[in-house]
């Protein structure tokens, strides 16, 4: 499972409710990770940034969008991320 928190970090927690790995952005995180068919877990953060990050918690890219990401993203079938932004 993974969580985002208005403390600037991205969560992924075991079946058991224990900490797998955590990632810190510069900016809360108010938006539910989106999941890729790879294992890519997409979130978006006040930072005006998107995150890609790897299953094993490493970051893998990162996009500035402009705006407060404050929507969650979504992943279309040919691995697509769409996401919404607020100007600030």
């Amino acid at each position: 499972m993974y969580v985002g928190s208005i403390d600037n970090y991205i969560y992924a927690l075991n079946h058991d409710g224990g900490l797998k790995w955590k990632y810190k952005t510069d900016g809360g995180v108010s938006s539910s990770p989106a999941v890729g068919k790879d294992g890519t877990v997409y979130v978006g953060s006040i930072d005006n940034y998107i995150y890609a990050l790897n299953p094993d918690g490493s970051l893998k890219w990162k996009y500035q969008t402009g705006g407060s990401v404050w929507s969650s993203p979504a992943v279309g079938s040919d691995g697509m991320v769409y996401v919404g932004s607020i100007d600030n």
